[in-house]
């Protein structure tokens, strides 16, 4: 017997009666399984639609969330915004935005390794690198020493 089974066999000899609901009360039960039809929103006749409540969770956009709503392509002016938005909304265009930023960013990033290998290779070529640059630097600096000491003697 398997443990569940067995632990339904317990209840029902202790006398708490187990009851399963079945299926196709479980599916009429469920929102998404329901046509949608009947899930339209019904308004009385005498009523005025405003538009405020069509949105779940209401708010007004800041000019920063209206740039990023005419950027992710929500909307093609800001005269086009409507006074209020729904947060899912603006989250949905903020992470959109995000995106973009993103890939922009992977894109400079790739950019400049490329120009970096490049100009590498072109100070390969012309013999100037880092070693040669530091090799010249140290020189010069011997030699402004020898040139100070040297005048320090003298004097």
């Amino acid at each position: 017997m398997s443990r569940l089974s067995s632990v339904t066999f317990r209840a029902l000899l202790r006398g708490i009666c187990v009851v399963r609901p079945s299926t196709r009360s479980v599916l009429h039960r469920r929102p998404y399984c329901q046509n949608i039809s009947d899930m339209k929103p019904k308004v009385a006749a005498n009523e005025t639609f405003t538009g405020h409540n069509v949105y779940r969770n209401p708010k007004r956009p800041t000019d920063f969330d209206k740039r990023v709503l005419v950027w992710s392509g929500r909307f093609k002016k800001e005269e086009d915004i409507p006074e209020i938005v729904s947060w899912e909304t603006i989250s949905a265009a903020r992470s959109n935005v995000r995106i973009k930023v993103c890939m922009l960013m992977i894109l400079f990033t790739v950019t400049g390794c490329v120009f970096m290998v490049w100009s590498g290779k072109k100070a390969l070529k012309e013999e100037n690198t880092l070693k040669q640059i530091n090799a010249e630097k140290k020189a010069k600096w011997k030699e402004e020493a020898m040139q100070q000491s040297a005048s320090l003697k003298s004097h």
